[in-house]
């Protein structure tokens, strides 16, 4: 009987404890007595995630333990060089919640000479750096939105910009510090955000200019054959009065919020065959020039005249059953949640260590 191949589930100690992500989400308010008023999703996905995505590979097979990337990395090492895993399935994005961190993970792994999961550390540091990500992109000739970025509110006065634009802080991923009150419309009110926003995040802020018109993502999964799943749309129909159509990271993340109930995928997107394709071979192009492997999304806005906009590429995203729009797009595309982990698992096992 031939031996089990063996499969290392790492993550980070962040899905333990997610109040600090409450907090980002509420700028920083709380209810009387430290309640919070909505539910926060953002971290508990990851234990959705690594439960579920454990139970899959144990049924397909695999011999699947799970690790904890914590503040002392050396305990991480020794149980990795102990277990000597076939394969790590990484799902570390920080440590103690220093997104920054996420990319020498990945690093660790490529020292000891591991195969793993997803995107390299090159790759994993670029898309988590907006800017790098948007110098990238253009110079491959794919459309972004203008952009300038800030490292004090004073440089409002200097900076040149069309308005309106949206702020974001320029090394987070998963909306953070995104919120209605992000796109903004005169210099008084950008300056304003920003003074705010540059005392919070303690890090450059992005802003560039706000693209009306609507918001898709697509999937993609594999390495040399890439196979970009059905194109999803957000669909900002009802939203109410006053909120902008973006995912801000209520919309993301809180379930009792307007913005969540008011941002519906729709997958596949109602979209001509045409427009299909520019948003699917624009977001393969994207997944290619970011070096991005075994799978990614890649967030696209398309204005009124039909221009293609990426916005953002996720490379360590959401993997959640059910909810999580990578899941969702893999079921339109006729595979089920135990096929998609598969397939990933499938993809990394292909290439060789330290390859793209």
């Amino acid at each position: 009987m031939p031996k089990k191949k063996k499969i290392a589930v790492v993550y980070d100690e962040g899905a333990l404890d997610i109040s600090s992500e409450v907090q980002l989400a509420l700028n920083g308010k709380s209810e009387p007595e430290g309640k919070i008023s909505h539910r926060d999703t953002s971290l508990t996905s990851v234990i959705e995630q690594v439960d579920t995505i454990v139970e899959v590979l144990t049924e397909s097979g695999y011999n699947v333990s799970t690790l904890l990337a914590g503040a002392d990395i050396g305990k991480l090492m020794d149980r990795l060089r102990e277990d000597k895993p076939d394969l790590i399935f990484n799902f570390c994005e920080a440590i103690e919640d220093n997104s920054f961190q996420e990319m020498n993970v990945a690093g660790l792994y490529e020292l000891l000479g591991m195969r793993y999961t997803g995107s390299g550390p090159l790759t994993l540091g670029s898309c988590l750096n907006k800017v790098r990500t948007k110098e990238v992109l253009s110079f491959h000739k794919l459309n972004i939105a203008p952009f300038r970025v800030f490292n004090s509110p004073d440089e409002v006065l200097r900076k040149k910009m069309a308005f309106p634009v949206i702020a974001k802080p320029i090394h987070e991923d998963a909306s953070a510090g995104i919120t209605n009150a992000s796109v903004v419309y005169d210099r008084d009110h950008l300056q304003s955000l920003l003074a705010e926003m540059l005392k919070k995040f303690n890090q450059p802020i992005l802003v560039e200019q706000y693209i009306e018109g609507r918001e898709f993502n697509v999937a993609i999964v594999g390495n040399e054959e890439l196979v970009a799943l059905p194109v999803s749309e957000i669909d900002f129909s009802t939203m109410p009065e006053g909120f902008h159509h973006i995912v801000s990271y209520e919309a993301k993340w809180m379930p009792e919020t307007v913005e969540y109930k008011s941002t519906v995928p729709i997958c596949p997107a109602k979209i001509n065959q045409r427009m299909q394709k520019k948003i699917q071979n624009t977001a393969i192009r994207a997944y290619e020039v970011m070096g991005c492997r075994d799978y990614a999304r890649v967030d696209m806005r398309v204005d009124k005249a039909g221009r293609v906009f990426v916005l953002e590429v996720n490379s360590n995203p959401d993997l959640s059953p059910g909810e999580s729009g990578f899941a969702r797009s893999a079921g339109a595309f006729g595979w089920t949640y135990s096929q998609l982990i598969n397939n990933i698992v499938e993809s990394a096992f292909k290439r060789s260590v330290g390859t793209y």
